[in-house]
Formats: C-alpha cells, structure tokens, sequence
C-alpha cells in the first residue's frame, strides 16, 4: 500500500510500497473525481515531483488532507488519486480488491465535498430549521457515485468537510441525512457487521449510484459482499453478472439463512441498544453498586438460579438496573438478547413477538447459534404460531443445547424488563413457567434477568418455582441511606451538567438544596428524573425552576403524591401565563388532546404522524410539546416517534383521582374516540388497490423495498391499519349498519388486507376481524355480521398466500373463494386489471363443505336417538341417530354456536355463541327458553352439571359463570387466573369444573356449598388445552392440546399418569368410553384414535374424515361413537369394531341453511372479467377429475374430458354448448378436425368416439383396440384418423364412415404416440419397445423400423420442412433426429433423465425437447448447439411451435422462446433476468402458480392445482381434481 507522508515543512511525499503488516496510523481521503479527470493529481504526478502542484484544484484536496491529518496527529495519509499506479495491472488490483480494507483500517476518514460550501448562519443550538449548508449536503454528486458507499461504510470514523475545509459532522451526528439521503439504516451507519443485511437489502444502497465506467458498477462492491474476483475492463455488464455469481455462491447457504430468519417476527425496537433506547440512562458510576455486584455474582455463580426477579414500585430506578445489566453484559459478550417492554409500544406491549425476537437477536449475538436457529424454523415453519413453550424450546433451548462447550461462553444471559408491562397476564404466566427450564441446560449457564412491578400474577408465578432455581431482589425495600446516597449522586451529576451549560455557580445550587430534592424524591428515581429535566428545561428559568419543586411540595405526602406534584407542575408550566381566559382554553384544549392521544397510543408516533392522525397542524403539536420534554422524549427529527420517559406519566394522567386539574385532566375513552375517528380518515383516504404500485399480482413480499413501503404506507396509515378496531373496542362508540365504519368496510376491506400483508403484519389480521365482529352488537349489525363472517372467511381460506404475495387478494382470492361467499360479487370490480377475465366452473358434484362451516359440539340425548351439534353458522342442530336424518335447527344466536349441551333429563338444549350469549330453549317445543348475555368474549363450552341443575359456561372472556337451570339466573363465575377458558366440563358428582385453557393449564376448581376454590392446576401441556372430559367415576381426567398429545392425570393427587403420542397435528377432543376402559381422541389429522385408557397404547385409528377432527362423543348406551369435523361432516362409528356405522345427512343442503344464494346469485355463478360482465351461470364442470383439455385450431371452442368418460364441449366464452356421453371409461385425448367440424376422442374403455361438432351427436364409435388408447390424431387433409393404443398397435380409421382402414401391427409394446406427415402421406408411431415405425399412408404398408433408442420412445415429430426427418424423446434421457429414409440418426441432446417430447420449429431451424425434471431446451440445428434452456419446475409431457416459431406451447401452458436464457454464451444463464420481451404475452401453469410472461400471476389453492391444462393465445385453462375448470385470460403487458 503506497502512503503518503507529510514532512516538517508541510509538504508531502510517497512513501514505500508498504506491507500490511507495516502501516503506521492513517488518514484516509473520500471525493468525487473532478469532472476533468485531467486536473487531478496522478500516482506519476508525484513521483516525478515535476507537475503535482500545477494541478491547483486535485491538489489542493491531497493538501486539505494532510493538513487535516495533521491536527489529528497523524503523519500518514492515503488519497486514491494519487497513491494507486494505475499503469500497473497489478496495482489496481490490489487496491481495488483491497480497498474496503484499506477504509477500515484507517484511523480517519475525511469527506472532501467539493460541492458544499459552509455559509455562515446565526442560528442558536437547539433551533430546528436545517443548517444552511445542509440542503447542499442532501444534493451533493458524493451520494451518487459508486465508490463513496464503502467509503461511507467501512471506516469506524467518517468526517465531513465543506470545500472551505470546515467540519460540519460525522457519521454519528449527521446520521438522520445520512439514513434519509442514503436509505442505508442507522445499524448500518453505526458499523453494524454487513453480513447481517441481506444480499438484496446491501444491492439496494447502490442501485441509484452511478461510476465512469459500467464494469465498477460492480467492482465497487466487493468489499461490500467480501468477494474476490480479476478485473477484466472491457467486459462491460458480464462484470455484474460475474459479480452476482460470486455473491450467489459465497452467500447461497447465509442468504438462504437470512431470508428465512428474516420472516419470523421481530420487534425491532426490544433491544437495550435499538435506536430508539439509545438515549435512554444506564446507572451512573457509584450508583447502585451493591446490586449491582450482587447481580454479577449471580450470573457467574454456578448454582441453579437461572432466574434473577428484580421487584420494585413504579418509579424506583428497575429499567435503568436492566439498561446497566444488558450493556454490561453486551460489553463482555455474554448478552444474548434483550427485551424491554413498554405499555402502549406496539410490538413491545405484549409478548406475541417476545421469544422469536430473543430467538434472532441470539443469532446475530452469538452467531454459532444461527444455523441451530434456522434448522428449528425449517422443520417448523409456524413456529412462531406455536405456544411459548414450543417457540422457547425449539428456537431457545434446542439451539444453545447443540453448541460445542468451547465455543461459548460459560454464561449468557437473557435480559427482560418492565414484564408487568406486557398486556397479557395469562402469556407472562406462560412465559415465567417455561423461563424455569432455562435450568435444563449443562454446558454453559443460561440467566434470565427480569424486572417488573410486584404485580400478583408475577408474585405467584415466581412464587411456584422452589427458591433454589431463582433469585428475588425487592427493589423499593433496599435501605433508606443506600438509596438516598444515589440519588444525592445522581442529583449532583445532573446539576454539574446543568452549571456548565447555563455557567452557573460551581456550589450551585448548594448542598442544602440537594439534599431537600432527595427528600422530596421519596426514593424515586422517577421524580429524581424528571426533576432534573424540568430543572434543566428551564434553561434561564432553572433557579426558579428549583424552587418551584420544593416550594411546591407537600410534605407528608407519599412517594405517588410526589409524582402527581411534579407533573401537575410541569404540565402548567408549559402553559405560559400571559394569556387571557379563552386563549388559555384553547391551548388547553389542544392539549388534552394531544397528551390523550399519546398515552392511550397503542404504540408511539412521531409528531408527523400524530399531526396527520388527529388532522391537526404540526405546529401545534410542536408548541404543545416544546416545554414537555420532561415527561417525553421528543426527539430532534419530527419524523422519529414521540415516547414516554415512564409509564407513571400514563397512570397519572388518565386517573382522575390523581390528575384532579380539569384543564388537562383526560377521559380516556374520548380520547379513544378521537383516535378511531382519524384512523378511519386517514385509511379511507389513503387505502387503495396496489398501494406501493407493484404492477405484478405475483410480487412476493420478501422482493419489495422496504423503503418503498415505508413511503407508499406512511407511519400513520400503519398505525391506524393496525390499532383502528382496538380504538373503536375501547371508545365505546356504538356501531351499527350503514354507519361511517361499515361503509369503510364494505369500499376498503381488500385495500386494508393488501396494506397489512405489506407491513409484514399478516398474522394479526385475523385477531383484528375477529375483534371488529365481537364489537358488533347483532341487534343493530343484521347486514353487517354476515359480511364480516364472509370476510373472515376469506381470510382463514388465503392467508398463507397473501401474506407473501399481497396483491394476490385481488387476484386468487376473488377467483377461488367460494361463490356463496359474499365478497366475491361485492368486491368483482377490484379484481386485479391485469386479469381480463377469469371463470371457475365448479365440479358437477354436490357442494363443497369448506373447513370454515365446522361442526363446533356434539351431544346425545339421554335415550341416544338424537345428536345435537354447534355450527359455525348462527344455529344449534339435531339429527335422527338411526337415520342419520336433519330433524331440526334452533335460531337466535347470531355468531357461530360453539358448543352444545342437552341436559340430563333430556328436555333442554344450551348452546354457547361467539356473539358472546347462552342460549336456553326447551328440546321437544324448540321454544327458546332465555338467552342470556354471558360474558363479554365468545363462549367457548357449556355443560350441564350431572343433577340438571346448573349450567356451566366457559367463555374467551376468562371466566366460567354458573347460572341456575330453572331461572336462568347467575349462580356465581369463577375467574379463571386470566386465561380464556377453551373447554369446561362437571365432574360426576358435580362438585368439581375442569377448565382447560389457553395458558397450557388444567385448573380444577370446587363448585359445592356455594364456594369458589381453585382445588388444583395440572401442568404438563405444552400448548393450549382444548379437551377435558372425567372418567365415569370421576378419578381420572383426559385432556388433549395443541401439542399434539392426550395426557390421563389423578383428580385426587394431581399427578400425570399417562402422556400418549400419535396424532401428528392439534389434539382438539377427547373423552372416555362408558367403561373407562378406553380413550378416544380427535385431531386436525383428520384421524379419530383410540387408546387403551389403562396402558395409553393405541388401539384403533379411524380415518374417513376430510377435515380435521373437533368433537367426539360416546352415545349414552356405549355402542356408538360420534366425530365432527371442519367441514361439517359427522360420522358415526360402532363403538364394538370401530367400523364406519354411517354419516349424518347434510343438514345445510336439507334445511336450506346457506343456501348459497347470495342476493340471487346461484352458486355457480363464478365468471366475472375486469370490467364485471357476468358469463353465463347454467353450467357445471365435470364430475370426476379431468384429464384432457384442449381448444380446437382457431381457439373458438374448448374440448374437457374427464376420469367418467364424459365430454363436454365450451364456447370460448366459457359455455357449456355440448355434453358427449358413451365412454365409459377416462377421456385420454381429444382431438378437432382440421375444419372443426368434427371432435375424436380417445379412452381407456379401448374405444374411440367420432362426434359432430354441430349436435354432439355420436357419428361413430371405433372399436377394435384391445387395450387402453392413448392418442388420437387427424391427418391434415382430415381424411384419415390414427390411433394409438396399449395393446401394441396402431389403428387407421375413415373419420366419415367410421371404418377401420387398417391395424398396424408392428411393435412389441405400447404405442405411445403417433403422428401424420405434413404432406399426410407417411404415419409414424414409437413404442415402449425403443423403435419407431413409419408407415405408408395410402397402402398401410410399413416403411422401415428405426431403431437406436436404448428404451422406450415417448414421443416423435415429422420435420415441417422435410418429410424425411422427424425427432424423437425417449426414457434413455435422449433426443434424435432421424433421416428416416436414409435410417440414419444423430443423438442432438443428453438429458440426464428421460425426455418426454420434442418438436421441430416451423422453419426447422430449432429443435425443442423436454426432460422429466420439467427444464424445457432449445437446440440451434445450424449451431449444433444448444442455445437456451428454462427450468420450468413441473413436469412437461408435450411440446410443440406455434406457428410462428416463436413460441413453445406446452401441456402446461405457453413458454416464449426470446425469453429463455441463453446456453453457448460465455454468461451464465442463471444470472440472466427471466423476463420476456414487452411483446410477449403468455401463460403457463407450474405447481402453485399460473404465470404470465414467466411472473407469477393467479396463485393456485391447493385444491385447484392443475390436473391438465391447454392454452390459446392469452387465455389458459386448467381441469382440476375435483372436477372443476378454470378459466383465465390475462391483460396483454
């Protein structure tokens, strides 16, 4: 490395070419090149020493940094201009491929900015305009060019300098412009490793920067990837694209890594160190040291505390501990993650992201965990859907437990604070049961330090874990001395920053005067805090400011009084005095607005956003905040969000009993009122139809920018995308149809979906409807309820799509859901523009039952005639037993019923609804005895106690309430510990409720003489308890739940008895068989086993269910068994064999419940195009799968055959003109006579069929094969008609007469295909055998047998040009051209695995083939090379030109032969873009998409993945499994 060194006098000269391991501390010059490249000084320049300084402007820079060095005590400097000798190839390519290290490694980097002039300002520190020079800044040619980004990323220190050689910042304080300017995020501004941003994440920072010459496009960054590769100048963009190849295979293992981890949910901000905690105060030096100590001696100790609780009151200093432990234990490499939670902070409110976040925050800490971390979200990719204790095991404990002893530390501690912060008492419960585990690990420690409130929940959790395995610290209790002493200290720190900035006394102001402001502080540490900002805010009223404090304290007052003085006093302090009465209450007002707002924020905004929230001008946000900063942090940049700097702030305020000064005291629910009101405003103004303008339907999330969303989806539309339902649910406004919020739903519900898939935040949009419906009283929500369920609906039905291609909610969403659903007709003219038209034509079978419309209960009647189940629509069933018949329905809830009971004596039915009632009605009548308003969230279970008596409901709303039978009376409820209770059930003799709930835990609970008793918890499940039921003689409890397993417990001792294992999904049901001898259970695998209830083996497994399983249930008498299922189905089985007894009829399809009539919508009604004209509704697809279809020659008709034997034929319009009946077997092939006039079909009922196309009438059936016939072709003249089959012949028919014109017997195996000559003259067949045969048309005679192939032959094609050539596939993974006459051959491709066909050009200049492993190959007959190659990803059995050669048509769709990426070029055709030429215009079908110009367009569900598929022009159509076609037409590009 060449340096430059200054010399006394000022000068500066090169040094040595000097090793690495030689270089002195440097500085190091960043710049643009002038324009002239001329006037820059050259590496010759300055050795010769003869023409340096005549280049003033190139030198003048190189001077600049000596100069500079210079006062920072350096010697040494590097300048790239003139310390690279660009004549030596060499050289250059050491300092190019060098360079990154060589910023690095330098001691400073200045930024010479050429363009940037300092223009003296009079501006005082604080002031919030820009600095004058700062505009030239954002706008300087240095942001443009390529080679400054690792110039800006790699040197620790980076310094910028105007052209006069003014410092105007660094990295550090110049951060916000450089983020804004640049896109680059802060982590990587601060020199965060590069290797924790993604690969398209670091392309993106360059994509907008420019270089002199292409080929440094890339060069310039390969420090930036760490890559190595020889400068080739000349080579152009082959430089990017080596570049790319480098990147891929350096990073193919870590970016699949990355892009993985990247989509498990993260709360960015947890972190002790993210960005937006960076101010926050750690401990000062000789504060707190004796806790502190303590709690270092724990985390080396080498006992069993794994866990630290550090309690305290409000204000008593517990966050700052936390900041102090993590940084400490971040600075000796031992943190492993953070999480710091705050009440209102979104993501930070509540734990749903709180192991996930520690889960990667691990694995960028402690980097050997990474790989354990990405294997565990591999083989469960829903982990983050699982319980806390699935997500700690598997992505906490699993990883650290695989990790070599020495290669981590001896321990790593987890740091969480504010855990009373989290909303969810039920989930800190969770997450305190599984922390105790940490124990479990032997290689190294595993600490958890937490800090809260002494809240009763934490005290009992903690409490249940023995004291040998945690640590408990109380904060508030330490001594009075001990604590005073720090807050002297810590008054006199503050004071001493406040002297120097306000020059100030040194003793100011005075010991006396401390001392009284800790007595006032009562020990908290909050007050001392705040104080000192109020103090320090004062600025030239910090005096008074004083003596306001303590002149305004109460003596005798508590520590929380204390607190309420000191806001109250900084509140009307930012009130200047000098207005009159109205000014006064109009700034009051303004500021209960803007203080309510931000405390019942669900998570902050910045002033920006507020102002655009609350359609309020930014300046009075900005004057109202301007003399708060004492109680928030309000940061410098209007763009950043406004926080709280506590939380006591929040309980003061919104209490009136505390905050008693009416000008600023806040209800809180009109201050929710306000909120949901903007955020309404701001989503209807703001939502619409592919937001970010991604053009494509099939964009995937992970590909967009996320800068582009940050712009397109500003702050405040996130947020009120996110918390609108929550602030309606908590304003108490009172929705109803027709209002301002279901107008909104009904214009902006797909908008709002696209918008929440794009932020990432998918997975809460369920909880959000479903939130919306619970807020929705039925009474005044009859039109409304019924589109909010269809909404759910669609929801449950795509979620896993559009939450990775969002747009496809406009595209496969509207396509597939099903047509009774509502939205498909009210939302048809938001489908997608790039969608011309589209049409599903359902399966000619009765309707699909989907998984939504779930049986929820079952229960017999006491003599077991009758079954009653729940529904997922708004009515409890009954059905005959012995008939399996519908009998009747009982009406009124309006929500799904989710569970069902009949009482002992068997004259009452009681049912819980989602719409948060009980219903009662009298079983023989149907008569609804009363219905009662239960609970305040759904009702999950109902049961009658053994006497009939009492009626038990178990509700989300955690709680059971008893009511008395009789009067409908509430008896008493039971507070289930803050768990939503799933499941209830009575004990026999009735003295005991087991709750099974959402926290994992059995509770069970004494019911008798009128007492409410917690008797026991059973705790052993690993995931939501979903089942319990007692054995007959109530010693025994089965339980089923989320983890997957039925666990047997002791009622009288509490013990687990048995764990069984096998289901391989959720659990969702289990009970006893009348004997107790057996246990049956029920699971979303769609299977129901049963197992000896004494051993826990399985005896039986049942399957016949479609759906997954939810309710099973034993018949009074013992000899049946019931199941229901998601789909609807209930089944019946003998409880002797457990063999299938029957099922229960289709009650919907009996009773016309959900018809499926939709405002006069038939249920097939499912074609619309992009401008919403309806196709014809009479029509219905096929009945059993569909194996062909084809359009004939001119696209005007469409030919579908199915596995029955039917044909049918459609106009192009997508209706159905003919139905052709007489096979009876499979429709192999169709074929259309060259004039349409006339459709051949072939079967595997060993016939052909010849039909007219005008009446469908059946002109012949050709009969003769002896086996299955495989194809059908028309001679071009359509004189003639050959078929082959797999009885080794082929057969020539007359398509007039239906003669048979000849059998073709000539191979030993089955003919796989045949094909006529252009000229007609000359048929060819190949066979199973490895031969083709060529025949004479005319005399039936055969020409010669070529023979070559090594095995069977898959199929051949006549030269369009050539009569004598044709080409053949074959299982022998190989490709011939034959000269069939001369019996020569020339193998023209090796696959690798067999192909499945090939086809001449028009022209005969290409030959394309495929393979079995669907790539699809283009060989250049002229070349004798093969030129391009596509990788289709699904297997293709057929091939062939368009007319003009330009296009290969396919059996799954259209592929353009412009687009495939090239194979003799020296590029590789991997890194090639796969994007068709503007002209092109097709689709083609791959396992889960259907493409258009090779992007993906329309998803395809899993049931309508294509079975055969036929394409014409820009329309394709795909036959599915079910019997169903499908029909789509794309929008040319």
């Amino acid at each position: 490395m060449w340096l430059l060194e200054r010399d006394r006098q000022g000068g500066f000269r090169l040094t040595s070419n000097l090793p690495d391991n030689q270089l002195p501390p440097y500085a190091i010059l960043s710049h643009t090149w002038l324009l002239d490249n001329e006037k820059e000084v050259t590496f010759q320049d300055l050795s010769s020493g003869a023409t340096a300084q005549k280049k003033e402007a190139g030198y003048a820079k190189i001077q600049f940094c000596a100069d500079q060095a210079a006062k920072d005590g350096l010697k040494h400097f590097w300048v790239d201009t003139c310390c690279i000798n660009k004549q030596s190839s060499a050289d250059l390519q050491e300092a190019i491929t060098s360079m990154f290290t060589w910023y690095r490694t330098s001691a400073r980097c200045y930024v010479y900015l050429a363009d940037v002039s300092f223009v003296p300002g009079n501006q005082e520190a604080g002031d919030s305009d820009p600095r004058p020079w700062e505009i030239a800044l954002r706008r300087s040619r240095w942001f443009r060019r390529g080679w400054t980004l690792q110039e800006l990323l790699a040197p620790p220190s980076v310094e910028f300098f105007s052209c006069e050689g003014i410092r105007l910042g660094d990295k550090t304080t110049l951060e916000k412009c450089l983020h804004e300017v640049t896109g680059i995020p802060y982590q990587a501004l601060r020199g965060e490793s590069l290797t924790d941003f993604s690969v398209a994440e670091r392309l993106s920072w360059a994509e907008n920067r420019e270089t002199t010459r292409k080929e440094d496009q890339a060069y310039c960054l390969l420090g930036i990837f760490n890559v190595f590769m020889p400068l080739m100048y000349g080579e152009g963009d082959y430089a990017f694209t080596r570049l790319r190849g480098k990147i891929d295979k350096r990073y193919a293992k870590t970016a699949a890594m990355d892009e993985t981890l990247a989509t498990v949910p993260f709360a960015s901000e947890a972190a002790f160190n993210s960005f937006n905690n960076q101010h926050e105060p750690t401990c000062l030096p000789n504060t707190r040291s004796g806790l502190l100590q303590e709690i270092e001696q724990w985390v080396d100790s080498d006992d069993d505390k794994c866990i630290y609780w550090l309690s305290g009151i409000a204000g008593t200093g517990k966050s700052t501990v936390a900041r102090t432990v993590a940084r400490t234990c971040h600075k000796k490499g031992i943190l492993g993650a953070s999480f710091f939670f705050s009440k209102g902070g979104g993501d930070l409110s509540n734990a749903t992201k709180f192991i996930t976040t520690l889960a990667l925050q691990l694995a960028t800490r402690l980097p050997s965990t990474k790989r354990h971390i990405y294997e565990a979200i591999m083989r469960q990719k829903s982990i983050a859907e699982h319980s806390f204790r699935d997500q700690w095991d598997q992505l906490i404990i699993g990883p650290l437990s695989k990790l070599h002893k020495q290669s981590c530390p001896s321990a790593i501690v987890l740091v969480a604070d504010a855990l009373d912060e989290c909303e969810s008492e039920r989930d800190i419960r969770v997450l305190l049961r599984v922390f105790a585990t940490a124990r479990s690990l032997s290689k190294f420690r595993l600490r958890i330090f937490l800090t809260s409130r002494p809240e009763i929940a934490i005290r009992h959790s903690l409490g249940k874990i023995p004291d040998a395995e945690r640590e408990i610290f109380v904060l508030h209790e330490i001594s009075t001395d001990i604590v005073n002493r720090d807050l002297s200290l810590y008054f006199e720190s503050h004071f001493e920053a406040i002297r120097e900035e306000r020059d100030l006394d040194k003793d100011w102001p005075g010991k006396h005067i401390i001392a009284r402001l800790v007595e006032i502080s009562c020990g908290l540490f909050i007050w001392a805090s705040t104080a000192c900002r109020f103090i320090r805010e004062g600025r030239r009223l910090t005096a008074r400011r004083v003596t306001l404090l303590i002149n305004g304290h109460r003596s005798g007052a508590g520590p929380e009084k204390q607190l309420d003085q000191i806001y109250t006093a900084v509140i009307r302090d930012s009130v200047s005095q000098d207005y009159n009465k109205q000014e006064k209450q109009e700034v009051y007002d303004i500021l209960r607005e803007v203080l309510g707002s931000i405390v019942v924020l669900s998570s902050p905004l910045s002033m920006v956003a507020l102002s655009n929230l609350l359609n309020m001008p930014l300046s009075d946000i900005k004057e109202t905040l301007a003399d708060l900063h004492t109680i928030f942090q309000i940061p410098s940049q209007p763009s950043r969000p406004i926080r709280l700097h506590h939380p006591t702030f929040r309980d003061f305020l919104l209490d009136k009993s505390r905050c008693s000064e009416l000008e600023f005291s806040v209800h809180e629910r009109e201050a929710h009122q306000g909120l949901a009101k903007g955020c309404l405003r701001i989503m209807s103004r703001g939502l619409k139809r592919d937001i970010c303008g991604l053009g494509s339907p099939g964009t995937q999330l992970k590909d967009i920018a996320p800068r582009r969303i940050e712009e397109r989806i500003p702050d405040e539309l996130q947020y009120a995308c996110l918390y609108w339902v929550q602030h309606y649910q908590q304003s108490g406004l009172v929705l109803s149809d027709d209002d301002e919020v279901h107008a909104f739903f009904q214009k902006h519900f797909l908008h709002w979906v696209e918008a929440i898939c794009l932020m990432g935040k998918s997975s809460e949009m369920g909880a959000i409807i479903r939130l919306y419906n619970s807020i929705l009283e039925p009474s005044m929500n009859q039109r409304q309820l019924p589109f909010v369920k269809d909404a759910r609906r669609l929801l449950f039905a795509f979620q896993n799509v559009i939450k990775h291609a969002p747009l496809q909610i406009y595209c496969a969403a509207l396509t597939f859901v099903r047509p009774t659903n509502r939205l498909k007709d009210h939302f048809r003219s938001q489908i997608h523009p790039s969608i011309k038209k589209v049409c599903v034509t359902p399966a000619d079978t009765p309707r699909v039952k989907d998984e939504f419309n779930f049986v929820n209960d079952l229960a017999f009647t006491p003599d077991g005639k009758q079954i009653a189940s729940g529904s997922n629509t708004e009515i409890a069933r009954l059905w005959n037993v012995a008939s399996g018949a519908a009998l009747w329905k009982f009406e009124g809830p309006t929500d799904k019923v989710s569970s069902v009971a009949i009482s002992p004596d068997g004259t009452l039915i009681a049912a819980g609804s989602d719409d948060f009632t009980v219903m009662v009605w009298d079983l023989k009548t149907r008569a609804l005895r009363y219905s009662l308003k239960a609970h305040s969230r759904w009702v999950n279970s109902v049961a009658f106690s053994p006497n009939g008596k009492v009626l038990a409901s178990g509700s989300m709303d955690e709680t059971v309430a008893l009511w008395d039978v009789a009067t409908g009376a509430e008896l008493e409820r039971v507070n289930n510990q803050s768990s939503c209770v799933n499941t209830a059930a009575f004990s026999p003799d009735g003295s005991l409720i087991a709750t099974g709930s959402v926290d994992q835990m059995i509770r069970l609970w004494s019911v008798s003489n009128d007492l409410e008793e917690l008797r026991m918890i059973l705790d052993g499940h690993l995931g939501c308890v979903n089942s319990v039921r007692f054995s007959p003689d109530g010693r025994r409890l089965v339980s089923g739940s989320d983890d997957m397993t039925i666990k047997v417990w002791d009622t009288a001792a509490g013990t687990e008895l048995i764990s069984m294992n096998g289901h391989t999904k959720k659990v969702t049901a289990a009970t006893y068989s009348l004997d107790s001898r057996l246990i049956v259970s029920g699971s979303e695998d769609m299977t129901v086993r049963v197992w000896d209830a004494i051993t826990g083996t399985s005896v039986h497994i049942l399957t016949g269910h479609r759906s997954g399983v939810n309710a099973v249930v034993f018949s009074p008498t013992g000899n049946l068994l019931a199941s229901g299922s998601f789909n609807d189905d209930v089944l019946l089985w003998d409880a002797k064999d457990f063999s299938l007894h029957g099922e229960l009829e289709d009650f919907d399809s009996v009773l016309d419940i959900n018809s499926g009539s939709l405002g006069g919508m038939p249920d097939d009604n499912n074609c619309f195009t992009s401008n919403a004209t309806i196709a014809s509704n009479d029509k219905k697809g096929h009945s059993t799968p569909v194996t062909f279809v084809g359009f004939s020659p001119q696209g005007h008709f469409i030919a579908t055959g199915s596995q029955d034997g039917i044909l049918k034929l459609w106009d192009s319009n997508g209706d159905n003109r003919l139905v052709l009946s007489g096979h009876s077997s499979r429709i192999n092939d169709v074929v259309f006579s060259p004039g349409s006039s006339l459709i051949a079909s072939a079967s595997a009922d060993m016939s052909l069929r010849v039909w007219d196309m005008e009446d469908g009438s059946n002109l012949h059936t050709l009969s003769g094969h002896l086996g299955n016939v495989l194809h059908v072709v028309f001679s071009p003249d359509g004189k003639h008609l050959a078929s082959c089959s797999a009885d080794a012949t082929a057969r020539l028919w007359n398509p007039e007469t239906g003669a048979s014109l000849a059998v073709l017997n000539g191979h030993d195996g089955e003919v796989t295909d045949t094909v006529f000559s252009a000229d007609g003259r000359y048929l060819s067949t190949c066979s199973t055998d490895a031969t083709i045969i060529i025949w004479d048309v005319e005399t039936h005679t055969r020409c010669i047998t070529l023979t070559g192939h090594t095995a069977g032959v898959n199929s051949i094609r006549f030269s369009y040009q050539n009569c004598d050539l044709l080409v053949s596939s074959s299982e022998d993974a190989t490709v011939r051209i034959w000269n069939w006459r001369e019996g020569t051959s020339v193998d023209i491709a090796k696959a690798g695995v067999a192909t499945t066909s090939a086809s001449f050009s028009p022209d005969d200049v290409f030959v394309s083939f495929a393979s079995e492993n669907g790539v699809v190959e283009l060989w250049d007959r002229q070349t004798q090379l093969l030129t391009g190659s596509f990788a289709t990803g699904v297997g293709i059995r057929r091939v062939s030109f368009s007319n003009d050669g330009r296009y290969i048509q396919t059996d799954r769709g259209t592929l353009d032969r412009l687009s495939f990426p090239t194979t003799h070029s020296p590029t590789p055709h991997s890194f090639l873009p796969l994007t068709c030429p503007s002209a092109s215009h097709t689709l083609f079908v791959a396992q889960d998409w259907v493409k258009h110009n090779l992007e993906n367009f329309v998803w395809l569900p899993e049931d309508y993945h294509a079975t055969t598929v036929a394409a014409y022009g820009g329309t394709i159509v795909m036959g599915h499994s079910s019997g169903a076609l499908s029909v789509i037409s794309a929008e040319r590009s």
